[in-house]
């Protein structure tokens, strides 16, 4: 348990110390400071532990492990540290989560209202996602397109578990958090300005921005099943039309952002 303990517990439990601790410091929340704001805080941090077990459970089953094995996690951690990725996939999925509460709890010590605090936090992400969709055209631009290349010219499998993932699963969950975005901001009377939730309806009203984002998601999509299909039947084609795609990704970004 002292590995356990040592590299990974303590760890864990300074992040939230250091959240605490930026909230002193700072005058925007130290003010909002009461039992009642940390006592949401605290209960805000349960439905973000309950995710972060599930992709734990997750992590265990690719391993050969069950999702009750949760119950051994210092168990497991102790004997798989140093010898498998899986330790430190499990470090990181608690560690970020901490992060992730942390800014959702730092929106609500800002407002000082746990129901505005929360829904500011909401909307701090969903426009951090629904941008995330030019993110999966740059991966491409930088990983994706290169590698596919060389591994078509040596006649390798593409990587398939990159494609699924990146190009058609989070590109899909992206692209969902875009729509409701539009929707939510063109069917809510909710003004734009200039706190959170102001600004997401702002970015949900800007019509040509948010055609363009989903120009790319669609780009990336066909990217994706481009890669996943096209070389049972020719590589070269295949080689040729990923690269078309990653052209008019450039072209529709370039509008996007210069234009």
């Amino acid at each position: 348990m002292r590995v356990f303990i040592r590299d990974y517990l303590i760890p864990w439990l300074l992040v939230p110390a250091f959240w605490f601790a930026l909230w002193s410091l700072s005058s925007q929340t130290r003010k909002n400071l009461n039992a009642v704001n940390l006592f949401a805080g605290v209960l805000l941090l349960v439905p973000f532990l309950l995710v972060a077990l599930h992709f734990v459970g997750k992590a265990l089953e690719r391993y050969g492990y069950s999702r009750e094995d949760i119950k051994r996690l210092p168990e497991i951690i102790e004997k798989t540290h140093g010898r498998l990725y899986l330790s430190r996939e499990i470090f990181d999925i608690i560690g970020k989560t901490f992060v992730f509460w942390g800014l959702f709890a730092s929106a609500l010590m800002m407002t000082g209202d746990p129901v505005k605090g929360i829904l500011n936090g909401v909307a701090i992400f969903a426009r951090i996602f629904a941008f995330f969709v030019l993110l999966v055209s740059m991966v491409i631009w930088v990983m994706g397109l290169p590698f596919a290349l060389y591994e078509l010219l040596k006649g390798k499998e593409l990587n398939r578990g990159f494609l699924i993932e990146l190009t058609i699963r989070q590109n899909l969950f992206y692209t969902a958090v875009l729509v409701a975005v539009r929707l939510i901001a063109l069917h809510s009377g909710y003004p734009s300005g200039s706190d959170p939730i102001g600004e997401l309806m702002a970015f949900g009203r800007k019509t040509e921005l948010v055609v363009s984002l989903l120009e790319l998601s669609g780009l990336n999509l066909l990217f994706g099943l481009a890669g996943l299909y096209g070389p049972k039947k020719s590589r070269t084609l295949t080689s040729l039309i990923l690269t078309l795609i990653v052209v008019a990704q450039l072209w529709v970004a370039w509008e996007m952002l210069f234009g």
